[in-house]
């Protein structure tokens, strides 16, 4: 028995010699390994390079690159973003860009899937437009950009704007005018589009952004505005495939309350969301209304040389308007603030606090007057939205 106990011990450690403990995970193939990296940020997936030989370049094979710069704030950021860049007083910002660079340079020149570059700090403008041109010449697809610059726009490079494989942009200014608004866009296959805190007028603004995206289904406008005293008056929106439309705290201000205006030319939009100061929103006649709405307005009145009262009428007034419009919406949602701002048209009665979160029942006369102003509602709610708040990191 000894002997056969030996015999098969031996056994197995030759059969131990022979098939050492490998590393499953290492010995994945190189697309695999690369995708599971994708999920990390860039500085992260650099890092994995320590680990083995195995991991030294997976790295450069990341089809995502995700680039962040912050304000330096040790109590708020120290522990959730550990990876980051911060710019201590400026300091970083160099060291930033040569790492960005570097990074750019070294990696293997496939597709990418997403490429995000968010600012907190300013940045050089030429560094800015370099990285975006990167993108587009290794087709991107969604691509995140916060710009903040302020010496000179970033001007987007052409290739950008004709790309055939884009098919998510999201363009946020940090401060105004940090990338300047292309009067065209040539983009195929785009489908999802949000603008954050652009100016429209008559010298960057010909309705061919929009008009261009023949595949645009999701158009995201937030703090955006026209331009007080310009030519431009009425920012049309035509785009035949659009299903969503959100605009989110337009910034015109009060005085070009009259005079400005969006003209929306949707056929197959399917929701609709407005949020912030009430503006003037014109849906084309000959258009199908939506199915579904969600509205939340408030009344400007922090300027105290304006008629408050004037201004509660008109808001009042646009936004009776603005559900007319949408007479045959089957979903219709309006938040607690929109109700209780325009008590001289909707009055809200029996509300609790406890009860605030859920739908908020409304006196007789309102609800016919909801259901006559749109009659192919199945569905009437009074909510209070939630807190939103802008994406740190763009």
């Amino acid at each position: 028995m000894e002997a056969n106990d030996r015999k098969k011990m031996t056994r197995n450690e030759q059969k131990d010699e022979e098939m050492p403990d490998l590393d499953r995970l290492s010995c994945l193939p190189d697309s695999i390994m690369s995708h599971i990296l994708s999920f990390l940020d860039t500085i992260s997936a650099i890092k994995t390079s320590m680990l083995s030989k195995r991991y030294r370049f997976l790295w450069t094979l990341s089809p995502i690159l995700d680039f962040k710069l912050l304000r330096f704030n040790p109590y708020r950021f120290s522990r959730c973003y550990p990876n980051d860049f911060f710019d201590p007083k400026g300091l970083n910002v160099l060291s930033f860009e040569a790492h960005v660079n570097h990074v750019l340079q070294r990696r293997e020149h496939s597709s990418l899937t997403m490429f995000r570059l968010s600012l907190h700090v300013p940045a050089g403008s030429e560094f800015i437009r370099n990285c975006i041109d990167y993108a587009a010449r290794h087709k991107v697809r969604h691509l995140r950009i916060r710009s903040y610059t302020k010496q000179g726009s970033v001007v987007l490079p052409r290739l950008l704007l004709v790309s055939p494989s884009l098919t998510i942009l999201h363009l946020n200014n940090a401060v105004c005018s940090s990338i300047e608004l292309p009067k065209s866009l040539s983009l195929p296959n785009l489908k999802i589009l949000r603008l954050k805190n652009f100016e429209f007028s008559d010298s960057n603004y010909n309705g061919e952004v929009f008009s261009g995206c023949l595949s645009l289904e999701t158009l995201v406008l937030n703090k955006c505005w026209i331009r007080p005293a310009d030519k431009l008056k009425t920012l049309g929106v035509n785009c035949l495939n659009l299903k969503n439309l959100e605009i989110k705290y337009w910034r015109s201000p009060w005085r070009c309350f009259l005079e400005q205006s969006i003209s929306v030319n949707a056929p197959a939009l399917d929701f609709f969301k407005f949020q912030g100061h009430i503006a003037k929103v014109k849906f084309r006649d000959d258009s199908p209304c939506v199915n579904k709405a969600w509205i939340d307005i408030c009344c400007p009145t922090a300027c105290a040389s304006f008629d408050v009262n004037g201004r509660m009428e008109s808001s009042s007034e646009s936004l009776i308007e603005m559900i007319r419009q949408l007479r045959n919406v089957k979903s219709l949602s309006l938040s607690l603030r929109t109700v209780e701002e325009q008590k001289n048209i909707l009055k809200c009665s029996n509300v609790k606090p406890k009860e605030a979160a859920r739908p908020v029942a409304i006196s007789t006369h309102v609800l016919s007057f909801l259901l006559e102003t749109s009659p192919c509602t199945e569905f009437l709610s009074i909510e209070i939205p939630k807190v939103q708040s802008d994406d740190i990191t763009g």
